[in-house]
């Protein structure tokens, strides 16, 4: 106690401001773009897209015509762009953009929920900011040589429906239309959620990548699009990360690993540092989880939860348009780039990258636990634990890793999702 007190006493009155969207310029046609879908989706007369509404249904309908307008084709097994879960909670929307060589290849499939919680929860960020990315990327990508994409707005996953058989992407993976065939058929799927939100500077021009790490293949083609073949260029462009936030400009020397023209920076995570929960253990979070337990390889894209995650204020104004846009270009590189893959992507589910988690968090963290560069409403207590986790982590041999060092930077993870949602047990974790 008498420690807490110290650094209670210690610090002055001086607070550290959270990311205003509303002052981020919307200077592109994409960002307007994708603005002008997220305002429809997520405008009061859809009254937040509940699971059996005429919102939810209305959201349905301007998505179709959206996949219709980009030239998606429907699958013929659904006679049309519909996939019913039930006549309660409605359906799944899906286009699909045929290869140059037919369908008989593998599939990639691309997804993201459109449902919300309903009433004056609108759900921006949660996730029309996905979907605008989905419709956008589907309009920019060409048919690719080899692999057909499937492009999917799931219904109902939001709660209750989340982790059980009605959720649709559940609904999908048991009930998967003729043309795809079994879950094998499927190469890899990208799931996006919660792509619009910006809270802390450091993470203003962040996307988070989970879930690729199972895939060997799969992750290499990742590490690709972020111009990192190889550790010891990801270590380097993670040392980038904190440089961008003391003012180095995206021209600069030091954010070369950032796509030309782009302020698009990609971080890979574990899905162990997202998912696990203490004392509850694994809680899935998304779409993506009706695959892994398909054994398909996945990637889930996320620029994290804010204080605005499941709230009346999640509103088209407070998402970060322009990085929202760079993700478009962004992802449809990597698409591109699983398409020169034939052989099938290998799947373990208990593989992970732990040197590149580390490499991620380092800066973040040693950003985190200082005073002025702090998260908005990190409380003393929070502080300190940063602290001796800054240390930590300036330790830690990440190439030998202990299974007391997982379970750590799995707690440091849960923390600084905490405090970037600004819940208030934060100084538990």
């Amino acid at each position: 106690m008498a420690l807490v007190q110290v650094v209670f006493a210690s610090f002055s009155p001086v607070s550290m401001t959270a990311v205003d969207p509303k002052t981020l310029p919307v200077t592109t046609d994409l960002a307007r773009q994708l603005r002008a879908h997220v305002d429809e989706l997520a405008s009061p007369k859809l009254r937040g897209r509940k699971p059996g509404t005429e919102g939810n249904r209305a959201a349905a309908a301007y998505l179709e015509a959206r996949f219709r307008e980009v030239g998606l084709h429907p699958l013929a097994s659904l006679g049309g762009y519909r996939q019913p879960i039930s006549d309660e909670l409605g359906d799944n929307v899906i286009g699909v953009r045929p290869a140059q060589a037919g369908t008989s290849a593998r599939w990639l499939l691309i997804g993201a929920h459109y449902d919300h919680l309903g009433g004056n929860y609108l759900g921006a960020d949660d996730n029309a900011s996905a979907l605008a990315i989905l419709i956008e990327t589907a309009r920019s990508l060409p048919p690719l040589p080899t692999h057909p994409v499937l492009f999917v707005a799931f219904n109902a996953e939001e709660p209750p429906y989340i982790r059980t058989e009605q959720m649709g992407s559940q609904h999908f993976v048991d009930h998967l239309p003729a043309e795809i065939g079994s879950p094998s058929d499927i190469q890899a799927v990208v799931i996006m959620d919660l792509m619009g939100g910006v809270h802390w500077a450091p993470l203003q021009n962040v996307l988070f990548a989970a879930g690729a790490e199972k895939s060997p293949a799969l992750y290499r083609r990742l590490l690709e699009t972020m111009g990192a073949a190889d550790r010891e260029t990801l270590d380097v462009r993670r040392e980038t990360l904190g440089e961008m936030h003391k003012g180095v400009g995206p021209s600069s020397p030091s954010s070369r690993f950032t796509s030309p023209g782009s302020r698009l920076t990609v971080l890979p995570v574990g899905m162990h540092l997202v998912e696990e929960i203490p004392l509850m253990g694994q809680v899935a979070f998304s779409d993506y989880d009706a695959f892994r337990n398909r054994s398909v390889p996945f990637l889930f894209l996320s620029a994290g939860r804010t204080p605005r995650y499941h709230q009346p204020t999640d509103l088209p104004d407070t998402l970060h348009y322009e990085r929202m846009a760079a993700t478009v270009p962004w992802l449809r590189d990597l698409i591109e780039r699983l398409d020169q893959d034939r052989e099938p992507y290998r799947f373990d589910p208990t593989r992970i990258e732990f040197a590149d988690e580390v490499a991620t968090f380092r800066p973040l963290v040693e950003q985190a636990a200082e005073w002025g560069t702090r998260i908005p409403g990190t409380s003393p207590i929070s502080l300190w634990k940063l602290k001796r986790d800054r240390d930590w982590l300036a330790r830690l041999d990440p190439a030998a890793p202990r299974p007391e060092d997982v379970t750590r930077l799995e707690r440091l993870s849960l923390r600084m999702q905490c405090l970037l949602t600004d819940l208030p047990v934060c100084f538990l974790l």
